[in-house]
Formats: C-alpha cells, structure tokens, sequence
C-alpha cells in the first residue's frame, strides 16, 4: 500500500467515534422551586367577656381611701374606704353579735317584735346587731325597720337582700342613718375588723328570678372573689355576711326549701371554701331558719356549743306565720352568735303568737 493511502486509512481511523466507551453523566436535577414564605399575621386574641359586676350601690369594690375616724354608737372606729375597723377588743374577749332574718315591712307588729329581739340582744350583751337582707320594700319601711333596730344603742351592720329595689334601699338606710349615724351599710362597706372577728359581706342575691325587683340587688363570681379576697387577708376569724345560703345536702340544711330541695348557691359555697371562712349567717330560707349547723348541712349544731365551724340561719323576724321545717310555726325569730378565740357558739330567742293585748300596742305602733 502506498504511503499516502495508508495515512488516508490512520485518519480515518482516529476521526470515527468510540462506541461504548463514553461515560454516561447524570441527569442534571431539575430545578428546585421553593414556595415564598407565606405572612402569616398572629391572629389577633379573642377580646375577653367583660367581668359582670354588682353596681355600687349593690356591692362596692373593695377600695382604700382616706382614713376618717367615727365613733359609732360609743364605740371608736375607723373607715378607710370600704373598710371599717374598730380598734378595742371587748373586754372579755368574745364579739357578740345579734342577727336578725327578713323583716320584709315596718308593720306595728314587726315594730313590736323588733323591740322584743332589742330586749333579748341586751340580755346577751350583743356589742352589734346584723341585719342579712329583707328589710322592706319601700324606703321608709326600710328606714322604720332600722330605726327600730338601732334603737338598741349598739352597731347595725345590714345588707340588701332579694326583695329591695336599690333606689329604695339606699334612700332607706340614708333616711335611717341621718337619725341613726351607727348603722353601717354593708353594701358600702365590705368589710368590717374587730379584734376578736372580722364581717365580710356578699349583699343581694344570685338568681334574677328570685330578686323581687327589677333594679334589685345581685351579686356575681366577682363580688364572690372580692369577698373571698378580703377573707384571705383578714387578721382575724371571718364571718360571712350573706342573704342567700350556701348549697347544702339534705332537709337539715340552713338551704332546705318547702320544695323540699337544696336551694342554696354555689357560689356561698365557694367563698366559703377558697376563703377559709369559718363562720356565716344567711336567712333568705326562711323555713329552713332558728338552727345553726356545719358547712355541708348535714350537722345541726345544739346552742350554747362552742365550735370552730358556724353556720346560722336565725329564721324570720317578721311576725308572719311560717311553717318551719322541724314542722312548728314561727311568729318570728332573732338569734346571737358569739365568737371568743376563735370559736362560737350561738342561742335563739322565738316569739310567740301576737296576743289581744299586744295587738292594740301593735296598731299604736303602725307607720302613718
């Protein structure tokens, strides 16, 4: 072969492609498409429910204020905003108080009565007299009853219950106050310190079906809290001043209605027991009144025995016949509790049927 065909066939050779001698090379990945971050705005909290409260005519907040000094029926005391204080403890160390149920009107036999109970708190030595609730209807009723009451010359702390309408109780107790300066709202105040006790109040009720007047007086989880605060931080052992009673259990309790069911408030219950509170007087159940017993309901308490759990339920002061539950008739009813060291102890006084004599004393007495 000629040179020139052999370097014919060399070029040949080294121009031709190699089969299967490449390296295959990956497929190049596709492109990764990334999702733009999306804004996301933090939702926006749900506005809370607005807290109900009781007006302040009903149950004021507790609140500080300006110390001023009183003399309330002989006895020395200070009020810083909505609470009263009284510095000197009894000289034989037990607070005395006289409690008193529904009242409901001024009647001349109600007056009569009332002046009964003055009679009996003085026999016992009551240093102050507690009204829980009931008090009447209309203003001067309100202020009639009071007067009654204050003319024992002792302290009266008193509360709206289910059946005042609220513009008619303040005017009440304030027309009661200008002849009267000892009485004490405790719709205002809410709490009231001696050395041996301290009052804490739940004024109104709970149930707007029960509460006789449109504008009356109820109270919320709120006024609770409030009271179970104050009990927390009270010096001494506390006393709940309340119209309703706690929930009970079964017929010997201060909350058994005719019905024949437990009608009380759980929420009683509650600042009872997140308070520690333990003493209380309630009265809204007037038949299941005249009898002291434990928190659940289910003890009665025999008067005169010192124990270091109160409840009372003193019963109706009106003179209205009422069926009771241990199934006598009450004519009305008034009741002390007396609280030394820590512990107390409580007694009953029950009128008897109005007699001829004392009917003609009663129609002297009746309001104008």
């Amino acid at each position: 072969m000629s040179l020139r065909a052999r370097l014919l066939l060399m070029s040949m050779l080294t121009s031709a492609p190699l089969v299967g001698c490449k390296k295959e090379e990956a497929p190049a990945a596709p492109p990764v498409h990334r999702a733009e971050p999306k804004a996301t705005a933090e939702a926006a909290p749900e506005p809370a429910a607005p807290v109900e409260r009781a007006t302040p005519a009903c149950a004021a907040a507790p609140a500080s204020g300006t110390a001023e000094s009183l003399e309330l029926a002989g006895r020395k005391a200070t009020r810083t905003g909505t609470t009263l204080s009284f510095a000197d403890a009894d000289a034989d160390g037990a607070l005395v108080l006289g409690v008193l149920g529904p009242i409901n009107e001024d009647s001349g036999a109600n007056r009569l009565a009332l002046r009964k109970y003055n009679a009996f708190f003085k026999e016992q030595g009551v240093d102050a007299i507690v009204v829980t609730g009931d008090v009447g209807e209309v203003a001067s009723g309100i202020a009639g009853a009071l007067g009654e009451v204050a003319a024992a010359g002792k302290p009266v702390f008193v509360i709206a219950g289910n059946r005042e309408c609220e513009a008619d109780y303040v005017e009440g107790v304030k027309a009661a106050q200008e002849k009267h300066p000892a009485i004490v709202d405790l719709n205002a105040v809410r709490e009231v310190r001696f050395p041996e006790a301290t009052l804490v109040s739940i004024p109104g009720y709970h149930d707007p079906d029960f509460i006789n007047c449109e504008s009356g007086c109820r109270y919320y989880p709120s006024t609770v809290d409030e009271a179970i605060t104050l009990a927390k931080a009270a010096k001494s052992p506390v006393v709940l001043v309340a119209h309703g009673p706690p929930a009970g259990k079964g017929s010997q309790s201060l909350d058994y209605a005719k019905t024949g069911s437990n009608v009380g408030a759980e929420e009683i219950s509650r600042a009872l027991r997140e308070g520690g509170i333990p003493f209380g007087v309630f009265s809204n159940i007037k038949e299941a009144g005249a009898r002291a017993t434990d928190l659940a309901g289910t003890t009665i308490i025999p008067q005169g025995q010192e124990v270091s759990s109160l409840f009372l339920n003193p019963g109706p002061a009106d003179t209205t016949d009422w069926g009771m539950n241990d199934r006598s008739v009450g004519h009305g009813f008034a009741a002390t509790l007396r609280i030394k060291d820590g512990k107390a102890s409580w007694k009953l006084f029950r009128a008897g049927p109005i007699t001829g004599a004392e009917r003609k004393q009663a129609k002297a007495l009746e309001a104008p």
